[in-house]
């Protein structure tokens, strides 16, 4: 059987940026961003990765990048998201 591929450090991001930017669940969140809840949780779970164009608009709408969803790299996050997600991070 193939070893599947996770996404388990772009779906702790995707954890802190809604934990940071809201109060909300998991189905919560997808639904304000007009995501299928189940399509997020994958995503946050790490089982399936988030597709460019759902990427792109949680960068537009909170100032990430789509280098800091897919690869970490925090040089470029808006002062905003920075804080929220690095305070979401030390909860």
């Amino acid at each position: 059987m193939a070893d599947l591929k996770t996404y388990p450090d772009i779906a702790a991001r995707l954890r802190r940026v809604r934990e940071g930017f809201s109060d909300c669940n998991r189905k919560e969140w997808a639904k304000h961003h007009g995501f299928n809840p189940t399509q997020y949780t994958n995503w946050e779970n790490g089982t399936r990765r988030i597709p460019i164009d759902a990427a792109s608009a949680l960068s537009a709408k909170y100032g990430l990048t789509l280098d800091w969803i897919y690869l970490g790299r925090e040089d470029a996050l808006s002062a905003t998201a920075r804080n929220a997600v690095s305070s979401s991070s030390q909860n």
